[in-house]
């Protein structure tokens, strides 16, 4: 085991959170996500702390470069040790392979409980779940320690605990929509993103009779959020094509979601020729007047397609 502060008092933390957890009461719940938070962030830092190739220079937020005696070294300016983000970043650049979309989820716990009371439990157990999941991988590969024998037997199978609980709870979130007959694509964003508020994947649907996916009603099982499909898909599939909307901006490319000209969501996706908010279809846009062309989306409310409009309006101009 390193001596490290960093990585003792991370490991601290995450025990606390776990005693705080098991108290239940609605003020220790919040302070078992804040030291949950802080344990697999100062364990991530611990990370970029060996990986330093001085002075623990990468754990911090800002840095300045400078020369000392001709070679180019850089400096720390104030403070501030890196946050959620920056840890995202430094670990990509420095090839650090690991699921920080996770690290996120936990961090949207924390914030969400910062701003509210929280008396619900299950909100902060997909906390500790995801917790469970990034350190049972992150641990092993990169700090070299059983996560087990670090943090103790007795905080371990707690948490262990809190992941069987969490999966019988999926296990009836997704009993709620398996008669859906949706997009392969919805079902998966859904699942993958989870809650828009909270990011909890408790999400259910709330009529289990109901099999049409545009007409489905959602709910969150830990925060309490619901919202009707068209709402719930375009504010979860930017987040799902975030990846994919970045890499056709930097490379010149059509982004894979666009504004809807029906519903107005951003969530018409190009690949699956549908809107995943309220289920329009280019082909539900007609018919061009002149060639009888089926109307593509930027001809959505025309009766004429881009090709004939410009024709006409070439003339009209004349």
């Amino acid at each position: 085991m390193s001596d490290n502060p960093l990585y003792r008092n991370g490991l601290n933390a995450i025990q606390t959170g776990v005693d705080d957890f098991n108290e239940g009461s609605p003020e220790r719940l919040a302070s078992a996500v804040r030291n949950l938070t802080a344990g697999i962030l100062l364990l991530c830092k611990e990370k970029l702390r060996r990986l330093s190739p001085y002075d623990e220079i990468l754990i911090w937020k800002n840095l300045k470069p400078c020369l000392e005696d001709g070679e180019l070294v850089f400096e720390k300016v104030g403070n501030t040790t890196v946050d959620v983000w920056d840890i995202e970043e430094r670990f990509k650049s420095c090839g650090v392979e690991c699921d920080v979309a996770l690290l996120k989820r936990i961090a949207k716990v924390r914030n969400a409980v910062e701003h509210h009371y929280v008396e619900d439990s299950r909100l902060i157990q997909s906390a500790f779940v995801d917790g469970l999941r990034f350190l049972t991988s992150f641990m092993p590969d990169h700090l070299g320690a059983d996560p087990r024998d670090a943090l103790g037997a007795e905080a371990w199978e707690s948490l262990i605990e809190q992941k069987e609980v969490e999966d019988a709870l999926r296990a009836e979130c997704r009993a709620s929509y398996q008669h859906i007959d949706w997009p392969p694509v919805l079902q998966e964003a859904i699942e993958k993103v989870g809650c828009p508020e909270c990011g909890s994947h408790l999400v259910k649907q709330n009529d289990a009779k109901n099999t049409v996916a545009f007409d489905a009603t959602w709910s969150c099982a830990a925060c309490g959020h619901s919202e009707g499909n068209q709402e719930w898909a375009g504010k979860i599939l930017s987040e799902y094509f975030a990846a994919e909307s970045y890499m056709a901006a930097k490379d010149g490319d059509r982004d894979p979601v666009d504004s809807c000209p029906e519903c107005g969501e951003e969530s018409f996706v190009h690949d699956a020729e549908m809107c995943l908010s309220c289920g329009f279809q280019p082909g539900d846009a007609g018919e061009c007047s002149v060639c009888g062309e089926p109307l593509g989306l930027e001809d959505y409310g025309e009766s004429l397609c881009s090709y004939h409009r410009y024709v006409m309006e070439k003339e009209r101009d004349r």
